[in-house]
């Protein structure tokens, strides 16, 4: 498998004047962790993680001058308001030992199913799985081509390649099939008559001040 290359520098200045200044200069400010060794403080394009972020390729591979550390993205943190990246944190893997991590449910065979008017529900857009480094897939591919209304496919029932553990209940719902909900035209039209009956109340005038006047004579 193949890994998303970034180039990074180390961090040497820290404090928040510090890291708005980075933030300015278009740079991020990240750490690397895990496998036991001392947290690694980095600072990188911000370009550059924006791609990398958006690459298919679970592993990346961050350059730090001659030394090459293999990581997955575990947090992204981001502006709440304008959404520019803050901060991002990396997890170092080890090539040999499974690892967890959370790949995208991609539905498959959606033009191939049966005409029958059912609404498709994904119910589970991604799925935390645990498995090699290596094996870590794009996503999991779900074939929905022979599913009709009322059929649901839960966790069991996927087809994952050999390798990949599923962290999830067995009988939770990934996708489901539901029954539209249509309006009869007896409805329809029943509902357009009502709406066209209501009149809106007018205002009844005050009498006037006269006939008053004359009930009291």
């Amino acid at each position: 498998m193949s890994s998303y290359q970034l180039n990074a520098e180390p961090r040497t200045v820290f404090g928040s004047n510090a890291v708005k200044k980075l933030r300015r200069d278009k740079l991020v400010p990240a750490q690397i962790y895990g496998q036991g060794k001392p947290n690694l403080n980095l600072v990188l394009a911000a370009g550059d993680v924006e791609k990398a972020i958006q690459s298919p390729e679970p592993l990346l591979q961050i350059n730090v001058g001659s030394e090459k550390r293999t990581v997955l993205i575990k947090d992204v943190h981001r502006d709440p308001v304008k959404g520019t990246l803050q901060h991002i944190d990396f997890y170092e893997v080890a090539m040999d030992r499974p690892v967890d991590t959370t790949v995208g449910v991609v539905l498959t065979g959606e033009g191939e199913r049966e005409s029958d008017g059912g609404i498709v529900n994904l119910v589970v857009r991604e799925l935390a799985i645990s498995c090699l480094p290596t094996q870590i897939p794009e996503h999991i591919a779900v074939d929905i081509s022979k599913m009709t209304i009322g059929d649901t496919l839960l966790i069991k029932d996927l087809q994952v390649p050999d390798g990949i553990t599923i962290n999830h209940e067995p009988d939770e719902v990934v996708v489901s099939v539901a029954t539209p909900v249509r309006v009869s035209a007896e409805t329809e039209e029943a509902e357009a008559e009502a709406a066209e009956g209501q009149e809106p109340e007018q205002e009844q005038a005050p009498e006037a001040a006269g006939d008053a006047a004359g009930e009291d004579a």
